[in-house]
């Protein structure tokens, strides 16, 4: 049984971002232009963004906050998994318990499903 740990946990969240903005996926000397051309601090390299996305690292606070104002996500989510929800409909548990159990390409291939259905729908 692998054991997540939070910087995978955080390059999950996000990847999930990422992709609920754009619809194809960039790389990451894409993704560290767009987030130096927002951040006031010192600039990120491809590695970082790179270390960020493999679960490798996690960036400091200043750096999450840019990169969910630019993802317009919350920086707690972005960071902790945290959201202003705190209680869920069972209606939510019962899909997170259906959803609990795939393997990680299956999840991959919902999370693109969901965000197709959320694009038509606007």
């Amino acid at each position: 049984m692998k054991i997540v740990t939070e910087k995978e946990k955080f390059s999950e969240r996000l990847k999930i971002a990422l992709a609920m903005l754009y619809s194809q996926p960039l790389k990451t000397s894409d993704i560290a232009t767009r987030f130096n051309l927002r951040h006031p601090n010192e600039p990120v390299t491809q590695q970082a963004v790179h270390k960020w996305l493999n679960g490798l690292a996690i960036p400091s606070m200043d750096k999450i906050e840019t990169l969910a104002k630019w993802l317009q996500v919350k920086p707690e989510w972005l960071r902790y998994g945290i959201s202003d929800e705190q209680e869920q409909s069972a209606l939510d548990e019962a899909l997170f318990a259906l959803i609990k159990p795939l393997s990680h390409a299956k999840k991959e291939a919902l999370i693109k499903l969901v965000i197709a259905f959320s694009k038509e729908s606007c």
